[in-house]
């Protein structure tokens, strides 16, 4: 409080001097010296204030305990009654697309090349289905003067399936006709035209008991076959087989397995009486599997009763087979085995027709048989494989031109071992059935005791096949296969000769004019090199064919 009195006086001191400094302002600029005096002379005092502070009593309460009372009303209400009325909601069932299991396909090409083919199928049946097959094409002319060359094939097949809870019949039954000339004859050679012609009519029954039945351990196929062989120059060959195969499951990871067949083969030649080849094949073995590693182990004993060059007649082979999931979408396979493979008259002409007659047939004999590969998803749409082989054989037969005839071929036998070693690889790519392709690549490596040469083997070959769909208008489909390395015997010389390798190029498309009808464009060797598979044998230039298709 004092110091607010000092600056009052100040201020009443200050102003008087301020105003007349100013009223003096242009008369005198100079500011006298003044001294001011303050004096404090008065001091304010305040009484002492004292506070009272008083307690607040305490209020006494009563607690009080009052009886609480409830009521309950029942309170009905009358409502009308009230129908509901559902409807339930009903999926549309799916209609089915109109099925077409028949339709015929004809057409015609160059070298003189009718063509006609049909399947007549049952419609959807949950017990049965059954149908036929007709295949009929004939090329009357080739690449050697005219009609000497003309070859052609005549299928029918009658087939069928019926099906149980616990098992599937199935039968097939059918005829074909296989027509050749022998036309690797000398250029300006004078033949006739009868003895050139040359034809297989083989006639089958098939038939098989399967258990289709997935909830049962226990799983089985047995079948039967029978067919008859006979050509146009007193050959014929008369074989019945019975097969087995069975698996029973001891658990999920574990199972025995057994596989046999019985294989009877009669043939008789115009210089060869009746000669009844029995063949007969046990191999039992068991397998599990632990954490992906998968394993089968058993043996092969077979007997035979024309060994060429070999007095053993039981043969026994020990079997294994294992594979590992090297990644998720990687497996590694690795095997030993052997075998007995079945040679007759049927399995030669259809490797090569130009067989000559009353020739030697024997069994041969893989003693050995090492392999090994990979098989690899690489995407949803892209998958590959690659694998090797290296196998031990008797008795491989091989093909070389007979010398007193050219045009024909005999069959010659390596009765020592024959070594081949195989290496291959294959991709596949699908894309949503609009884009297919499929390539595969083999080399065979060989090594002979008793022949000079694996005459008309292949060293490699490499093929591929490629189906494009475009707008579910146009379909294209496309093929290649490379071929070389085939090595011959000139009987004329007694050199080697070794064939041109062969690249043929084929290609189709197919045009959807609706669902029923479509047309088709058909082009095979489009290079038209004239290579040859068999030593004088070439084969025919560019074809092409036009047709129609319909279905019902």
């Amino acid at each position: 409080m004092k110091y607010f009195n000092l600056y009052i006086v100040l201020f009443l001191g200050i102003i008087p001097l301020h105003l007349s400094a100013q009223e003096d302002w242009e008369n005198d600029g100079e500011i006298e010296d003044v001294q001011i005096e303050i004096v404090k002379d008065r001091e304010i005092k305040l009484p002492q204030a004292n506070r009272n502070f008083e307690k607040i009593p305490p209020i006494n309460t009563e607690v009080g305990r009052g009886s609480i009372e409830y009521f309950y009303n029942n309170i009905n209400f009358d409502l009308p009654d009230l129908n509901v009325r559902m409807r339930p909601l009903r999926i549309k069932d799916e209609k089915l697309s109109k099925l077409y299991g028949n339709y015929v396909k004809a057409g015609f090409g160059n070298y003189t090349t009718p063509y006609v083919e049909g399947f007549f199928n049952s419609k959807r049946s949950k017990e049965r289905s059954y149908g036929a097959h007709f295949n009929y094409l004939n090329s009357s002319k080739g690449p050697v003067d005219g009609k000497n060359s003309g070859s052609g094939r005549l299928d029918i097949d009658l087939f069928g399936k019926y099906f149980t809870p616990k098992v599937t019949l199935s039968g097939d039954a059918g005829f074909n006709q296989r027509s050749y000339h022998f036309y690797g004859y000398p250029e300006n050679q004078e033949v006739n035209e009868d003895t050139l012609k040359q034809y297989f009519n083989n006639y089958y029954l098939k038939g098989s008991l399967e258990n289709t039945d997935k909830k049962s351990d226990f799983r089985y196929t047995l079948g039967f076959q029978l067919d008859h062989l006979k050509d146009n120059r007193d050959a014929s060959e008369s074989e019945g087989q019975i097969n087995l195969n069975t698996e029973y499951a001891l658990s999920d990871e574990a199972f025995v397995r057994l596989i046999g067949d019985v294989d009877v083969i009669t043939r008789k030649d115009n210089l060869i009486d009746d000669q009844t080849r029995n063949l007969f094949r046990i191999r039992p073995s068991f397998g599990f599997g632990y954490e992906g590693f998968r394993l089968e182990a058993g043996f092969n004993a077979v007997y035979e009763n024309d060994t060429l060059g070999d007095s053993d007649k039981m043969h026994f082979y020990p079997i294994a087979r294992a594979s590992y999931p090297f990644t998720e979408s990687m497996e590694l396979y690795a095997g030993i085995g052997g075998d007995i493979h079945k040679n007759t008259l049927r399995t030669l002409s259809e490797e090569n027709p130009y067989i000559n007659d009353n020739i030697g047939i024997y069994h041969t004999n893989k003693t050995f048989d090492l392999y090994g590969g990979m098989q690899a998803k690489l995407s949803s749409k892209l998958g590959f494989g690659a694998g090797f082989s290296a196998a031990n054989y008797k008795n491989m037969y091989f093909f070389v031109n007979a010398p007193e005839d050219q045009s024909k071929f005999e069959v010659i036998y390596d009765t020592g071992n024959t070594t081949v070693l195989n290496i291959f690889a294959q991709l596949s790519f699908n894309n949503a059935e609009q884009f297919r392709i499929t390539a595969r690549g083999d080399y065979w490596g060989y090594g002979t005791d008793n022949i000079d040469e694996p005459w008309h083997k292949p060293n490699y070959k490499v093929s591929s096949l490629a189906s494009y769909n475009l707008y579910g208008k146009f379909i294209f489909t496309a093929e290649a296969y490379a071929i070389g390395g085939i090595r011959a015997l000139d009987m004329d010389t007694g050199e080697t000769v070794k064939l041109d390798a062969l690249f043929d190029l084929n290609f189709k498309t197919d045009y959807l004019i609706s669902d029923q009808v479509s047309v088709f464009l058909q082009f095979n060797n489009i290079f038209g090199k004239e290579y040859e598979l068999f030593y004088h044998y070439p084969s025919r230039s560019l074809q092409f064919m036009a047709g129609l298709t319909y279905s019902f």
